[in-house]
Formats: structure tokens, sequence, C-alpha cells
């Protein structure tokens, strides 16, 4: 279990991007699969060159964003050079340079959409975290979850320190650090459905496959 990035560690940004993303894939999630795991599979998608232009498969659609920056370092990155940009609002937690001081941002790691916005400043170079954390995991039941970047999620009873990680559907991840126990194969995560309510219910699932974010050659 890792220690949770200062950016995804802010609880006063909004979380409505997450819930946009869990409407859209809802109604195109793929059927649970029930073939048993040993381990938990690892993905890293590439969808831009390092020189800013999109790998073969993806398409872009233009965003205008007044006030988009891109300073921070990606927490969802193997690779140098990946920037978390913009706001919690924008859920653009894994923006590469391109051209004419444009960013290229990744929302989904199962679409083939990226988001060309234009950034205000410069265009900081990082270096990959030393412990990323995926941008979206599937579970064994078949449920997506994607990366926490901010929100004023509610509390779990009975497990005041933890927190909200990734939004799911149907649930949330929480836990304490980044919410997932990687010392267990397949890794392991707390699923919170109801966080806060009386109707809290907590259920401990297996991830099938996490996805992180990278370069393409």
């Amino acid at each position: 279990m890792r220690p949770l990035p200062r950016l995804v560690l802010a609880i006063t940004l909004i979380a409505a991007p997450i819930a946009a993303l869990l409407t859209v894939a809802s109604a195109a999630a793929a059927a649970p699969t029930t073939s048993a795991a040993t381990h938990t599979r690892i993905a890293v998608v590439r969808p831009v060159h390092a020189d800013g232009t999109p790998a073969t498969g993806y398409t872009v659609h233009t965003e205008h964003i007044d006030g988009f920056t891109c300073s921070d370092a990606s927490p969802v990155a193997v690779d140098r050079n990946i920037d978390f940009c913009g706001f919690s609002a924008t859920y653009t937690v894994a923006c590469w340079k391109s051209k004419n001081h444009t960013a290229l941002c990744l929302r989904d790691p199962w679409t083939k959409d990226l988001a060309r916005i234009r950034y205000s400043g410069t265009f900081a170079k990082h270096a990959a975290p030393a412990h990323p954390m995926p941008q979206a995991l599937r579970l064994m039941n078949g449920k997506r979850c994607w990366v926490r970047d901010g929100g004023a999620w509610s509390w779990v009873i009975g497990h005041p320190h933890w927190l909200g990680t990734y939004g799911c559907e149907g649930g949330d991840i929480y836990g304490r650090g980044d919410g997932i126990n990687e010392s267990t194969q397949p890794w392991l995560v707390h699923f919170v459905q109801n966080a806060g309510q009386s109707n809290q219910k907590i259920s401990d699932h297996r991830v099938r496959k996490a996805f992180f974010v990278g370069t393409a050659a």
C-alpha cells in the first residue's frame, strides 16, 4: 500500500468528472469475468508519443479551459514528463505536451480519446513518480474504477482514517494510502457502497487489472 500522492490527497475539490465517467462506462461495461486469476495484471496505456503526437488509433477533440496549467507530475505515470494538469473539475490527471502550446490529456484508459487543451505558462518537466498509482482498475467482479483527483467524499463509518481513492461503478474504493493492498496477489481493495450512510456496506474485492500511463515509442 503506497502513500497517496499530494494531488490525490486534496479533499477540497469536486469529483464530478469521475461521476461522468461512471455514467458513460456503466452503460458499456463488459460482463464480469468469472475465471480465477492468481495475480493482478499490469497494463501501461501509451496514447501519446514523446513528440506530442497521438499514438495510432487515438482520436483527438479540442477543449477550451481558462486558466489551464500543467505544473504537477502525474501520479499515474510510469514515464517522465507526463503532467497532472488543470483542476479537479477537468479530470486531466495524465497529460502530454503537444504542439502549439497545447497538451493532450487521457481521462479514461478504456477509450481511445484524447482532449487537446491549450495550457498557460510552462509545461513542467518531471520525473515519473517512484511509486505511481494506477489511473484505473478492473475488479474481479468486472466493475471499473477511476483514480480520484480530489473531491469532498464521505467518510466511512467505523474507519475514520480511510480516504476515498477510486470512484467505481456501484461504489468507491477507500483505505489507507492509495487504498490498494499490494502485499497480496491478486491485489485487494475495500469496496464501499453508500459511504457514511445508514445502509453503508463494505466488501473486499480482488483487482483483476491495473492501468498505468506511459509515453509511446
